[in-house]
């Protein structure tokens, strides 16, 4: 398994922080950090969220605490609190121009999988490609799943029907409302 580490933050300008965001990355290369995804949410475009593969964890976390990091997100225009998160799983490299996320909570991380496998066909026909099952490090049982997505619309009725949601309470465990979001490269 490898370690990843996930942020998800606001800016006020896209552009701007953009501008910011690639002149830090010598720092982000020096901490032993390898750029896998600079997403835009799909809905808002200053939502952002960034996957990178990690080398060496204890580097990674220094810079990702760092009064350095701070400062440049916030000359970045970073709305509130980011979402720093360290993972760890198998990943599916892909580029896709359009991609879906979804964070949740589970009783069981093995009976999750079990239940997850079950409805491969039903993300297949929903045009939903399987990339990565990530666990929190912290907390095992909070999972981030992230897809490759061909058509928004036929997702997005997956991802609402009420067969899913039983499915995910019954079978896979879910504790409480995931939270999803579909993303633009």
């Amino acid at each position: 398994m490898a370690n990843y580490l996930t942020i998800v933050h606001e800016c006020k300008d896209y552009p701007t922080w953009k501008k910011a965001y690639d002149a830090d990355a010598p720092k982000r290369a020096a901490a032993g950090l390898t750029e896998f995804h600079v997403l835009r949410e799909h809905d808002n475009a200053n939502l952002v969220a960034l996957m990178f593969g990690v080398d060496d964890v204890g580097r990674a976390k220094a810079f990702a605490t760092s009064p350095d990091l701070a400062a440049a997100m916030k000359t970045a225009g970073i709305v509130g609190s980011p979402k720093v998160r360290f993972r760890h799983g198998k990943y599916n490299r892909v580029s896709a121009p359009i991609s879906a996320t979804m964070t949740l909570t589970v009783r069981d991380y093995e009976t999750a999988l079990k239940a997850y496998a079950m409805d491969a066909a039903d993300r297949k026909g929903a045009g939903l490609t399987d990339l990565a099952v990530l666990q929190l490090d912290d907390d095992p049982n909070n999972l981030l799943i992230l897809w490759a997505v061909s058509d928004v619309a036929r997702a997005t009725a997956l991802f609402d029907s009420p067969a899913l949601a039983a499915h995910m309470a019954k079978n896979a465990g879910v504790v409480g409302p995931p939270e999803r979001h579909f993303w633009k490269a």
